[in-house]
């Protein structure tokens, strides 16, 4: 397992993209704090070191599943599995070793991308003449925003196990967020279905009972049951399907 973990690991270390989108993604937190700072201002208030750290999360969720999905349905569209298999049989191993190391890599990413943004919008408080106070929660929504990152990075993991294409994987990641969650609510004709969708339990961790119904903790099982619901699918299908 040992051997697995270190070949799925240097896969990602020698390809561009998982390095590009750690740059993207610290940028990115660099902007999103920087702006928040300034967003608030305009307000009259002043963000917290725990609102800051929270702001990039979601941008950061997806970028892990853009590494997760194209790190295995990308090895089915090139046929490079095969070679994997072949050297190691054990297909639930592979799959294991894939889902631990994104995992590793979204919580890396998360936890880069919080930091930057508490930093750039520190120093954009100091430098506006505020006062940077760290807020209620800190370590709590650090702690829910990296957990997160490395959830939806095994959902991604799952997710291309089981469609085998990058870009269905992507395409139904967007369409579940942005249509089907919008749309339980009206065709239910409930808003109280809404915490219990995905995003809602996402939120939950975060943002704790202020805007949800389910508590931090909660939400945080709730995200690893679809979790776990999506890897299993996928692993039932690389298991007894054939590979190339």
């Amino acid at each position: 397992m040992t051997g697995l973990l270190a070949t799925e690991t240097l896969k990602l270390r020698t390809l561009v993209l998982p390095l590009a989108v750690l740059v993207i993604g610290a940028v990115g937190s660099a902007t999103i704090g920087y702006a928040g700072v300034q967003i608030a201002a305009g307000n009259g208030e002043t963000p917290t070191l725990a609102e800051l750290a929270v702001a990039p999360s979601q941008p950061l969720w997806f970028l892990a599943v853009i590494v997760a999905v194209l790190a295995t349905a990308g090895e089915f569209q090139h046929g490079t599995v095969v070679v994997t298999l072949l050297q190691v049989p054990r297909r639930g191993r592979v799959l294991v070793a894939k889902a631990t190391v994104a995992a590793g890599y979204g919580a890396v990413l998360a936890a880069l991308g919080a930091a930057v943004a508490m930093l750039t919008g520190a120093v954009a408080v100091l430098v506006s003449g505020g006062q940077v106070t760290a807020g209620s929660g800190l370590v709590q929504g650090i702690a829910g925003c990296v957990v997160l990152a490395g959830l939806w990075a095994v959902l991604a993991v799952g997710l291309g196990a089981l469609v085998r294409s990058s870009t269905v994987a992507l395409v139904a990641v967007l369409l579940w967020k942005f249509v089907v969650e919008e749309l339980i609510p009206i065709v239910t004709r409930t808003q109280e279905v809404q915490p219990w969708l995905p995003s809602g339990a996402a939120n939950a961790v975060l943002k704790g009972d202020e805007a949800s119904v389910l508590s931090p903790a909660a939400g945080g099982l709730l995200f690893a049951g679809y979790t776990a619901a999506i890897v299993l699918a996928g692993a039932l299908t690389f298991i007894r399907r054939d590979p190339a």
